[in-house]
């Protein structure tokens, strides 16, 4: 048990700021940044000492106007450029915040070495005031994890992308002005192990190749209101695939790990009589058939099982 006298709680020592700078840099980094920057009132050691702190979380709402925000942001990456980014994570407004501004803003983060990355924009804004993503990012070798909601991407040249410690990759809402962008940033991630993507209903990709030799968790979910694109899946280290809501005309399993577990919601936008259509649906029963455990919605069963009765059907009667 410690014990602590009266008169050393009464004597006025600040035994908190005699900690050792990187002791107090760990303590504001569990703060939000509001609270972290709040502490550079209490007393001239601690003026600057939130700009040591490698983690920053903003909300462009936060600031009066863009200027200040521009201002802001200058400071603190502009303030120790040998310190390394942990964290960087931003809700902004595009109605806020310039676009110029944003590139310049995600380039200079990215400079800072940047470990974890989450970009999220108002997701209640038009699809033309989405803001694309700089190139820049996909070509930072620090990442390890990247979460982007509500955002674009151009099309990726595949000699510009690498990512090669990216673990995490989290794709909500992003709309892919493109083709093979999913694909490419995918492949380029060679230490991936968990991947989610959540479509956005003005994709223009029309299949969607996800191949990879690390992965192991996948998980895919429709916001679309009629058909997402069709999904290749290769992936042989894959122990867990979730696909909910998803609506295609096909979905290929060419590998998936064998003790696998599977969670399936998907409805085949497919006519019962297509031959074509009946030999996919059998295809993608087969891909995903030797999986540890499956778990499979009302109406995925309705629908392979439709798809069974009338092969066979046609089969007999033939």
């Amino acid at each position: 048990m410690v014990r602590t006298s009266i008169k050393s709680i009464g004597s006025g020592i600040d035994r908190l700021s005699a900690l050792p700078e990187h002791l107090l840099c760990r303590i504001l980094s569990e703060l939000s940044t509001k609270d972290s920057v709040r502490t550079s009132v209490l007393s001239k050691h601690w003026r600057n000492l939130w700009l040591h702190v490698p983690v920053l979380e903003l909300e462009t709402s936060d600031f009066p106007d863009n200027l200040v925000f521009r201002e802001f942001i200058d400071r603190f990456v502009g303030f120790d450029k040998e310190i390394d980014l942990k964290s960087f994570d931003i809700f902004y407004d595009v109605n806020v915040l310039w676009y110029d501004d944003f590139l310049w803003m995600i380039d200079d983060v990215v400079k800072r070495r940047v470990c974890d990355l989450m970009v999220t924009n108002n997701p209640y804004v038009v699809n033309e005031k989405l803001v694309k993503m700089p190139i820049s990012l996909y070509s930072c070798a620090t990442l390890v994890n990247l979460n982007l909601s509500f955002v674009a991407m151009n099309n990726l040249p595949s000699e510009s992308v690498c990512l090669p410690r990216v673990k995490t990759l989290y794709l909500h809402g992003v709309k892919l002005d493109g083709d093979s962008i999913l694909g490419t940033l995918v492949s380029s991630c060679s230490v991936l192990e968990d991947l989610t993507v959540v479509t956005h209903p003005g994709d223009y990709e029309k299949v969607v190749c996800f191949r990879s030799q690390s992965v192991k968790s996948f998980t895919i979910e429709s916001q679309c209101e009629y058909k997402d694109p069709n999904v290749e899946i290769d992936c042989p280290r894959l122990e867990y695939m979730c696909i909910r809501e998803y609506q295609s005309e096909s979905f290929v399993v060419h590998s998936i790990g064998p003790y696998a577990k599977v969670d399936v919601d998907i409805f085949f936008e497919v006519e019962y009589e297509d031959p074509l259509a009946i030999s996919m649906i059998r295809n993608f029963l087969t891909g995903i058939s030797k999986v540890r455990e499956m778990t499979i919605s009302s109406r995925t069963l309705e629908v392979h099982l439709n798809v069974l009765f009338h092969s066979i059907y046609v089969y007999t009667v033939s």
